[in-house]
């Protein structure tokens, strides 16, 4: 049981990694520009959200706050800002992808939905984690929350304004068919020295 409790609490902490990875991925499989574009918007945000979430409210100092709080540290700084990194991310996410998602058409938004209903779930049990083990209070993460959706949904009106579909991660046109404009027919050709019997041998005819 303990085993699957430390596995839970690992996923919960490199969830966002994932997530940001999964993005990378993605576009790197599809040859597209949509994961790099998703990524800059992130890490503008998180910068951003740091430097102001720090200056807004302070750091969440208590006793009963457990390890697990401080496991990633950047040069051995466990505190390096005061709001939570992890609903930094999934707010952006969701407020970027659900911007980018308005635009489509009905049928495209049901199935745009499940990545959104997922990110949905991860906030709130993200939420729920933090407050459990007391590494932020409701004022830090407010901060985070608000910061990181209104990042998202700029990050998501500029790329949108600069109307090239291929930055966008969700357009009508992704699951279109299209018809390649050029095609190329290969025709064989019969020589006149080929009898009939030969003929009907090459179609398959008795």
């Amino acid at each position: 049981m303990s085993s699957i409790n430390n596995f839970r609490e690992v996923l919960y902490i490199f969830a966002p990694f994932i997530i940001v990875c999964y993005f990378l991925l993605l576009s790197i499989f599809n040859t597209d520009m949509k994961g790099i574009i998703y990524l800059i918007g992130l890490l503008v945000s998180c910068i951003s959200t740091i430097f102001i979430g720090n200056g807004i409210v302070g750091k969440f100092n208590n006793k009963d706050k457990e390890a697990l709080c401080n496991i990633i540290t950047i040069n051995h700084i466990s505190e390096f800002s005061n709001i939570p990194i992890s609903l930094t991310v999934y707010c952006f996410t969701l407020a970027y992808l659900t911007f980018t998602m308005l635009s489509l058409t009905p049928t495209f938004i049901i199935r745009a939905m499940i990545p959104i209903l997922f990110l949905i779930v991860l906030i709130v049990m993200d939420i729920l984690w933090i407050s459990g083990k007391k590494c932020f209070g409701i004022e830090q993460i407010s901060v985070a929350v608000g910061l990181s959706t209104l990042f998202g949904l700029g990050w998501g009106y500029i790329i949108n304004s600069i109307n090239n579909k291929g930055l966008q991660y969700y357009t009508s046109e992704d699951n279109t068919c299209t018809m390649p404009k050029r095609r190329m027919f290969k025709v064989n050709r019969l020589y006149k020295n080929k009898n009939k019997d030969d003929v009907d041998k090459l179609y398959g005819k008795k």
